[in-house]
């Protein structure tokens, strides 16, 4: 009995098209008859949304996903034969380098990179800022970070017109001007880094910004240790963020 072709299952309807039109491409150019059962598609994708949604999984030579609320189709990895170049492995230390820098801050840029794109927050954000603004090239070709350039937070909140910070036994204490506008519940989000040694003391909610004051321990095994320290302010549901302000070095 024959079947309405609106009965048939979406997926399958496209997969039997597909076949088709590369029947009529063989029978045009190459004046062949070709069996659609010559064409083996093993691996099958979802096209979303009908005909313009986008596609999910893997087709042929490609993969479609969704990526920050976007569709992306990319290839298959292809193997590499050919060495890389002396330019090459300069540019993948360079990144391996600030990909360790930033790792021990993913609780932090996570909230102070969370709106610096539509499809372009967190890590990776700053990962994209910190390459342009900190990531430096010594005399001899070998890299560094510049912790004062580097953000722990991007976004256009005002900062106050002053922002200090001093060491008090094992601990830091921030302090900073309450005056100018903003809204009563916004927060501070402080940080003390020792990039050498990976550790990281932070609160992303350290005090309310009218308090104009707020303080954060430094960790027990860290004598010795220079920590770089950065303040931000954010608001209460993250919604908004400034940019980091870097106060300067101790050491533990």
């Amino acid at each position: 009995m024959p079947v309405h072709p609106l009965l048939i299952p979406y997926k399958f309807r496209v997969k039997f098209m597909l076949k088709v039109s590369f029947s009529l491409i063989f029978l045009i150019f190459i004046k062949k008859p070709v069996a659609l059962d010559c064409f083996k598609f093993d691996d099958m994708a979802i096209i979303r949304n009908g005909p313009n949604g986008g596609l999910t999984g893997k087709f042929g030579s490609v993969i479609g996903y969704k990526l920050n609320g976007q569709d992306v189709i990319k290839g298959l990895a292809k193997v590499r034969t050919k060495k890389p170049g002396a330019k090459e492995l300069a540019n993948r230390a360079k990144f391996a380098l600030l990909q360790a820098w930033q790792r021990p801050l993913l609780g932090v840029l996570r909230v102070g990179f969370r709106n610096y794109a539509p499809t372009f927050q967190g890590f990776v954000a700053a990962k994209s800022y910190n390459s342009k603004h900190a990531l430096k090239t010594r005399e001899d070709g070998t890299s560094y970070i510049d912790p004062s350039l580097a953000l722990v937070s991007f976004g256009s909140l005002t900062v106050p017109k002053t922002m200090h910070m001093e060491r008090q036994g094992d601990s830091i204490l921030f302090t900073w001007s309450t005056d100018g506008h903003y809204e009563m519940i916004d927060q501070a989000m402080v940080l003390a880094y020792c990039s050498e040694t990976g550790q990281a003391a932070y609160d992303i909610a350290a005090g309310k910004r009218y308090m104009g004051t707020a303080s954060i321990e430094l960790p027990d095994d860290s004598a010795g240790c220079e920590f770089h320290v950065y303040i931000a302010f954010v608001a209460y549901d993250h919604s908004s963020q400034s940019n980091s302000h870097y106060l300067g070095s101790v050491i533990a």
